[in-house]
């Protein structure tokens, strides 16, 4: 911001035209850079994120097994009762497809992180549906999942932002699906399986992402 300079009279004196013209100058310079930076701060609010993690999630249809547990169909588990912060998997059995689980979660969000791998992975196997509080639904399809046993480098189908390995080095995978309609209230989302040839699993920790509104900031 330009340093104001204050121009001193006494009482009577007369302020000649250049000096107040410099100064009116000043406080417009002033002003315009003081509007430019509120307009910056009141985006940087505006866009402000918060994110959550859901612990234990627990699904109001599906069944959960324990992460070493070794299940019908599949010759290894995750050789670890714990792996990162997961505790639990909700899986279809082998050859099957459907919905493997539904999490409740209530809140205005931008997006879902959750944690998957499959059996017979790097395949475009999942589906994810966001269901919302007014009764309608969005519809993510085709999320490509990678193969749990072993780790597989990033690719340009459905990324994934980090991964967690076992103790005998199977693999959990860290994805981001986005909210198609972030502007409503999110009742629940479903995980559903589209390929029979192939297992996807989801463990029971979700993360979210949604915006600070102002109101949220106000102390």
């Amino acid at each position: 911001m330009t340093k104001f300079s204050p121009i001193l009279r006494k009482p009577g004196e007369v302020i000649r035209s250049e000096d107040w013209n410099r100064m009116q100058e000043e406080i417009r310079s002033d002003f315009t850079e003081l509007e430019s930076r509120l307009e910056e701060l009141r985006d940087y609010v505006d866009n402000m994120e918060e994110s959550l993690t859901l612990l234990n999630m627990d699904s109001v249809i599906g069944k959960s097994y324990k992460l070493d547990e070794v299940l019908s169909g599949e010759t290894s588990s995750y050789d670890a009762s714990i792996v990162g912060l997961l505790t639990r998997q909700w899986l279809l059995l082998k050859g099957a497809k459907g919905e493997i689980c539904k999490f409740s979660i209530v809140a205005h969000l931008e997006s879902i992180d959750y944690w998957s791998g499959a059996e017979n992975g790097d395949k475009k196997t999942l589906e994810v549906v966001f269901n919302y509080i007014d009764g309608t639904n969005s519809v993510v399809s085709g999320l490509f999942v990678h193969d749990r046993a072993k780790l597989r480098p990033k690719g340009t189908q459905t990324p994934y932002l980090e991964y967690l390995l076992s103790p005998n080095e199977f693999v959990w995978y860290r994805y981001r699906v986005v909210n198609p309609s972030p502007e409503k209230e999110v009742l629940s989302v479903s995980f559903k399986n589209i390929l029979g040839e192939c297992t996807p699993r989801i463990g029971n920790v979700i993360h979210y992402r949604c915006k600070i509104t102002p109101s949220k900031t106000v102390r």
